[in-house]
C-alpha cells in the first residue's frame, strides 16, 4: 500500500484530528463518571502511564487499574474533571497525540480537591479503533495557571 502523506489542514488529518479529539473525549468521560470499564476500554493492553503523583512509571493497563480499584476502595472518587485547552498532532495515518491542559475536582473523606494538570496522551490505531498506548501527567505550575486563567476570561 502506498504511503499517504498527511498534511497539516488536510481532510485525512482533518478526519484523524477528530478521531483522537473524540478517543480522548471518551476516556476523559469515562473518568469523570468513575466508570472503570469504559475508562480502561480506552486504553491498549501495554499502555505506560506516568503520573508525576506516583514514584513509578505503571507498565501496562492492568497496573493502573490496579491502583485505580485501590484509590476507590480507600474512598477516593472523581468529582468533575474536564479539558481546559487542547491540542491534538496526528501521527502518520494511524495515530497522534492529544495534549491538554485539564481540571479535575476529586473527593477524599468528604473533602474536595480542584487540581490542574497537563496530559499528554499517544493514541495508535488498532484493529480499527484508537487506543492509548502511553499517558503522561504532569503538575501545572502555578505560575502557568494564573497566566492561563488570564487567557481563558
Amino acid at each position: 500500500m502506498p504511503h499517504i502523506p498527511v498534511c497539516p489542514g488536510g481532510p485525512l488529518s482533518d478526519q484523524l484530528q477528530q478521531e483522537i479529539t473524540d478517543a480522548a473525549a471518551a476516556i476523559v468521560d469515562a473518568f469523570r463518571s468513575n466508570d472503570e470499564e469504559r475508562y480502561f476500554s480506552g486504553f491498549a493492553p501495554e499502555c505506560s502511564f506516568a503520573f508525576h503523583t506516583d514514584r513509578e512509571v505503571l507498565l501496562g493497563r492492568d497496573a493502573w487499574r490496579s491502583a485505580w480499584r485501590e484509590l476507590h476502595e480507600s474512598g477516593w472518587r472523581v468529582v468533575d474533571c474536564h479539558s481546559l485547552t487542547t491540542h491534538v498532532q496526528p501521527i502518520g495515518r494511524d495515530g497522534g497525540v492529544f495534549l491538554h491542559e485539564l481540571e479535575t475536582t476529586a473527593e477524599q473523606d468528604g473533602r474536595c480537591e480542584t487540581y490542574r494538570e497537563r496530559e499528554t496522551i499517544v493514541f495508535e490505531r488498532r484493529d480499527g479503533r484508537l487506543s492509548a498506548v502511553h499517558e503522561h501527567l504532569s503538575p501545572v505550575p502555578a505560575e502557568a495557571e494564573a497566566t492561563n486563567e488570564e487567557a481563558v476570561r
